[in-house]
């Protein structure tokens, strides 16, 4: 029996990742549209200060697509933006919010829980 070149198993290795990756982001989907056990959340709720508040309120926040840090910081009129960096990373932690999958510019939006149903 003659070995397999590298080529041959790279290029299945390649192939099985890519169907691993597409499963995922598959499940990933499902996921953020299945029925929240605990329903629409409430910001009010969520224990926010007084920087993480703005930054949820911020415009494109509530939205699929979501928002950049540096637009947040700008529509607060602000000259900080790791701040608003940290407050993004902080309502992360407690899921709040979460980045927005895909390549390019990071962008934040809040999690499916605190989205509005429009």
């Amino acid at each position: 029996m003659e070995p397999r070149s590298a080529t041959a198993d790279g290029s299945a290795f390649a192939r099985f990742l890519r169907t691993l990756s597409a499963a995922a982001l598959e499940l990933a989907q499902e996921l953020e549209t299945a029925p929240l056990g605990q329903g629409q959340r409430s910001l009010d709720d969520a224990g926010l200060g007084s920087l993480q508040r703005q930054v949820a309120e911020a415009p494109g926040m509530d939205s699929d697509q979501g928002v950049s840090p540096r637009q947040i910081t700008q529509y607060l009129e602000r000259g900080d933006e790791p701040n608003v960096r940290g407050a993004l990373e902080r309502m992360r932690d407690r899921g709040v919010t979460e980045l927005v999958p895909g390549p390019g510019p990071q962008r934040w939006r809040l999690t499916a829980a605190y989205r509005c149903d429009d």
